[in-house]
């Protein structure tokens, strides 16, 4: 058996004849299951990596969305805002302007009354005259 191992060749636990020595060939078999067993969780890694992005991916475009719509919504409330000042800015200038031709209807009112009064007395001469 030394003269075997001198010449490089070993036998195994089943007896046959091996150029490598049995231990270095039972570690290389177990680094090899290990190898394997190293790909497979980077490649169960590399599949969750994946997995989260495009998780976080969906998500983050959801949240564009959502911010989009809530600066839509906090625009329109401006704008409706404004819009109310505007109308409160207009309405005192419309009441002055009502106001000013409610007078104006008014003397015009009181004008034709005492037109009508006149109008009624002359009539009314007239015929007491006839």
């Amino acid at each position: 058996m030394e003269e075997l191992k001198r010449s490089g060749l070993y036998i195994d636990e089943i007896y046959r004849l091996r150029v490598q020595d049995p231990t270095v060939v039972n570690q290389t078999v177990k680094l090899r299951q290990e190898c394997l067993e190293y790909s497979r969780n980077l490649h169960d890694f590399k599949k969750l990596g994946e997995d989260f992005f495009k998780l976080s991916s969906s998500y983050a475009k959801e949240v564009e969305k959502d911010k989009l719509r809530s600066i839509s919504t906090q625009n329109q409330l401006k704008t409706m805002a404004k819009q109310r000042q505007a109308e409160h800015q207009v309405y005192p200038s419309q009441v002055f302007e009502q106001t000013v031709n409610l007078e104006r209807l008014k003397s015009q009112y009181q004008y034709l009354q005492r037109i009508e009064s006149e109008q009624q007395e002359t009539m009314s001469n007239f015929l007491m005259n006839q």
